[in-house]
């Protein structure tokens, strides 16, 4: 802390009040824990005449000029000195003169500035905020892509193989080898929502879920049934087994 210097004319009656000036060192935290601004703060004071001579007069001058920058400073990351050195002298500069705890501050100017060892620490950490906020984006992005691909893409393999044709078509420029864009056209008409079969495939899972498990499994013996009559025995071996009772119901 250096000593207090005294300004002004002495020996006149009618001069103005003597004018002090203190300069002391300090640290201010920044917006970060554990990283703070060096700071050089200048202050020029004088007591008012009305207020009887005070000896914590230059705490005062210091601890409010401290007070503004403490408060500006802790708002803002050290990586911006000098930016913040500005906001804080100009606060300062819209305050003066400024009378405060007895006394008139005429003049306060603040300097920050941070050591190597800090600036480092702040780009690693600020360097660290980014990785996390694009680490959280992709998932954002992976999380969306994913219901977008149950949701729409897969809902059908017509659509799943329409997307796959586009996703190669936009890489490449070409479409892929071996696609039949008609078949493709014909896949997408057939299992469009609004299809007879899919509003029939749609009709019979709301029926078969609304069935007791032996009335399921009854129906199931009689579609089983239907598609060996057409010759179809293949996709009578894809049918599922039973959905459930005991082998008493299933034989009743």
């Amino acid at each position: 802390m250096s000593p207090l210097r005294r300004r002004g004319p002495s020996g006149s009656v009618h001069a103005e009040p003597a004018a002090w000036v203190r300069e002391f060192c300090d640290v201010l935290d920044g917006d970060e824990p554990g990283l703070a601004f060096n700071a050089v703060i200048r202050v020029e004071w004088r007591r008012h005449e009305s207020q009887p001579d005070r000896t914590t007069g230059y705490e005062d001058a210091g601890r409010a000029v401290r007070g503004i920058a403490e408060e500006l400073a802790g708002q803002r990351s050290v990586l911006r000195a000098e930016a913040t050195e500005q906001d804080i002298n100009h606060e300062l500069r819209c305050r003066l003169p400024w009378r405060t705890e007895g006394i008139e501050i005429l003049k306060a100017y603040v300097s920050l500035h941070i050591d190597e060892h800090t600036r480092t620490s702040a780009k690693r950490m600020a360097q660290l905020r980014r990785d996390e906020a694009l680490a959280e984006l992709a998932r954002h992005q992976t999380v969306a892509r994913i219901r977008f691909m149950q949701d729409e893409i897969l809902r059908t393999p017509a659509t799943a193989r329409l997307y796959l044709m586009l996703e190669q078509t936009a890489h490449h420029g070409v479409m892929p080898p071996g696609v039949d864009a008609d078949q493709i056209v014909r896949d997408v008409q057939q299992w469009h929502p609004g299809a007879r079969w899919v509003v029939v495939a749609q009709l019979l899972h709301t029926f078969l879920s609304n069935l007791t498990p032996q009335d399921g499994n009854d129906l199931l013996h009689t579609l089983h049934h239907v598609f060996l009559d057409y010759g179809e025995k293949e996709l009578a071996e894809k049918l599922p087994g039973d959905t459930g009772g005991s082998d008493e119901e299933r034989a009743t």
